[in-house]
């Protein structure tokens, strides 16, 4: 147990009103204009659909729930990324968790927000005939209806290549040739895929993926998770309540004990995290993708969590840092750490996801292929060519440089970077499951993002400013925070 000092803690400064009101305005219009870009979205992809097509192309609910899935899994890492990252910081002492613990709380303390917002989804995955986003709960994926569908594109299929012997190929360039062929061969692996999943559905083994089970989880995902964030933020909240309570050192003992608390709490409670992470990931977000089934997207799905939570928190942390109470206790070290340990959640992400890939690739398995061919078909292919490139290779060149790690506004700019990145990589996830009728499906994901990411933002602020940006009694923990002490 840390030596406590004997002089008595002062009292942590409150941020002022103004401090937070740039932000807030930010927040209340990126909510506005992004919401109001979903619905402009909604509006031109529903007068895109052609009727004579319906049944190649998601319909105007299933694309909204798709969306919105996609821009509510994103700012879902910003909650579940916190709880991690306290856990962590308590279970080893860190400097930047010290650091970065009053955004952190507010961030994990957003929690019922998420929650809220899941509703729609959630509701979504009772709808049939090509509205719900999940293929396991729609009648169109499922039984009779399924293998009469399947035999119909076969017998297309089969047409065509009859067409095609008699009279030759259809005259196009070989690039185009290409990607057809490549679809043509992705497709038909779907249609393999989709005979399994039916198959399996008949026979009962699919009790997992259903709209009760999916509600079941919902409920217990989330209460295990608000319990230990209430948890954590309550013991977490003892530094500033003790302070004026008694004698210096018994103060200090509460402090101790408080942090001891969550220190044997946090080893268990990762564990915690790891198991309803996967659960989770594997119901939300990986089966939207018929038969396909990959151990290393939840740990991609939560080291996204991590990276994403890290990188904002340290947005906001290095956006006040010139301020006291971070001023005088900032050191280069502090911050050059923060620099350091974002660039390994980088380096983290980028071998989970290369290792997913290879795997895949070398298994050659029908069910899993068809991930990876759809997001490296049509426009795709850019995106996924583009997150190797700037979600890999740039942070990871920029944040070699202690230059940039150690300049406030420099590393703040390489945090707001990685946010969006990780935005465009949760799209990735969700966005290609379906072809679209209209690349207006784009406004409706992005606004999706924004939109739920400025409502997210007011709550933040509101929750960020009710108590004091630092703990500044428990500076003692900090290596440099009080020499006399180190």
């Amino acid at each position: 147990m840390t030596t406590a000092p004997t002089d008595t803690p002062p009292a942590a400064p409150q941020p002022t009103a103004d401090m937070w009101a740039a932000p807030t305005r930010f927040a209340g219009i990126a909510g506005v204009a992004g919401l109001a870009l979903y619905g402009i979205g909604a509006a031109l992809y529903a007068g895109s659909l052609d009727p004579a097509h319906a049944e190649e192309y998601p319909g105007l609910v299933r694309q909204l729930l798709m969306s919105w899935l996609a821009g509510w899994t994103f700012w879902l890492c910003l909650p579940m990324g916190a709880l991690a990252l306290l856990m962590i910081h308590y279970l080893v002492k860190t400097s930047w968790g010290l650091l970065l613990r009053r955004p952190l709380e507010a961030a994990s303390r957003t929690l019922p927000l998420l929650a809220v917002l899941f509703v729609p989804v959630v509701i979504g995955a009772f709808l049939h005939d090509g509205q719900s986003p999940y293929w396991w709960s729609d009648t169109h994926h499922s039984g009779e209806a399924h293998d009469n569908d399947v035999k119909a594109k076969q017998e297309a299929a089969a047409k065509a290549a009859a067409k095609e012997a008699a009279t030759g190929p259809a005259p196009t360039d070989r690039i185009t040739l290409k990607w057809e062929e490549r679809m043509a061969a992705a497709e038909g692996q779907v249609h393999k895929a989709h005979a399994h999943e039916a198959e399996a559905r008949r026979k009962g083994t699919f009790s997992f993926l259903s709209a009760p089970s999916m509600v079941g989880l919902f409920v217990v995902m989330f209460a295990i998770w608000w319990a230990m964030i209430a948890y954590i933020n309550k013991q977490g909240a003892v530094s500033d309540a003790v302070i004026g309570q008694g004698t210096p050192e018994e103060q200090w003992v509460k402090v101790d004990g408080a942090r001891e608390a969550l220190n044997k709490f946090s080893g268990p409670g990762l564990i915690i995290f790891a198991l309803t992470t996967t659960a989770a990931s594997t119901q939300w977000t990986m089966s939207l993708e018929a038969g396909w089934a990959s151990t290393m997207f939840p740990v991609i799905y939560a080291v996204n969590q991590f990276l994403v939570a890290f990188a904002f928190c340290l947005v906001v942390f290095l956006s006040v840092s010139h301020r006291e109470p971070f001023k005088s206790s900032l050191r280069p070290k502090f911050q050059l750490d923060m620099g350091s340990l974002m660039l390994a959640f980088t380096l983290f992400w980028s071998y989970t996801s290369f290792s997913q890939m290879m795997l895949i690739w070398i298994g050659n398995l029908p069910e899993e292929i068809p991930f990876y061919l759809k997001r490296s078909s049509r426009g795709w292919w850019a995106v996924s060519a583009g997150l190797i490139v700037f979600h890999f290779a740039v942070p990871f060149l920029l944040l070699l440089f202690r230059d940039i790690k150690l300049h406030p506004y420099r590393l703040r700019a390489m945090a707001c970077y990685i946010l969006v990145v990780c935005a465009v990589d949760v799209v990735w996830w969700v966005s290609p499951t379906y072809d679209h009728a209209s690349p207006t499906f784009v406004l409706m994901d992005v606004g999706a993002v924004v939109g739920i990411g400025g409502v997210w933002g007011l709550v933040f602020l509101s929750i960020l400013k009710k108590r004091p940006l630092l703990p500044v009694n428990e500076l003692y923990y900090l290596p440099e925070g009080h020499s006399e002490h180190h």
